[in-house]
């Protein structure tokens, strides 16, 4: 469904790189972002967070990362956790942050700011803060663990959406 919003980039080819690296000083990996053709970008999503950033937010122990049935989602399995599951989803880059929002905005029913995580977040007003979009730096993301969050649930959401934020740069 948060899938479905996504907007295409108006313009040409442009490109940036940007080496992703957790506050211990490990590299999760190197993203690069393209727009152009279309649009859409060419990013694994599964290199903005580890299993290892997953668990410490979630508690439990987290799978490895799964690619998702769109290729901007990776998913994560949690045992013991908080929460069962959660996926990141990777939307592009800060240029289309304007646009992405007011895709949330027309199919979500509406957002809410949340102040504190990255450059900019908010939660989509249907899932709550269950679900975070993140811009920080040149990235926009999310981390969502589904529709039915409780206060714990949500708070983990957060603090990986923190730790993925403060990685990336933003």
């Amino acid at each position: 469904m948060v899938g479905l919003v996504l907007l295409a980039a108006c313009g040409g080819d442009d490109a940036s790189t940007t080496t992703t690296t957790t506050p211990d000083g490990t590299t999760l990996a190197e993203v690069t972002t393209t727009t152009g053709g279309g649009g859409f970008t060419d990013v694994d999503p599964c290199g903005l967070a580890t299993p290892e950033m997953v668990s410490a937010a979630f508690g439990g122990a987290a799978s490895a990362d799964e690619p998702g049935a769109l290729p901007i989602i990776c998913n994560y399995t949690i045992e013991g956790g908080s929460s069962a599951s959660v996926a990141v989803y990777y939307y592009g880059i800060a240029p289309n942050w304007d646009g992405i929002r007011a895709g949330f905005e027309s199919n979500r029913e509406g957002t809410t700011d949340v102040p504190g995580i990255g450059d900019a977040a908010f939660y989509p007003n249907d899932a709550g803060p269950t679900e975070l979009v993140v811009l920080a730096g040149d990235v926009v993301f999310s981390v969502s663990a589904g529709f039915d969050g409780s206060d714990e649930v949500n708070a983990d959401v957060a603090e990986l959406a923190a730790a993925i934020a403060a990685a990336v740069g933003g």
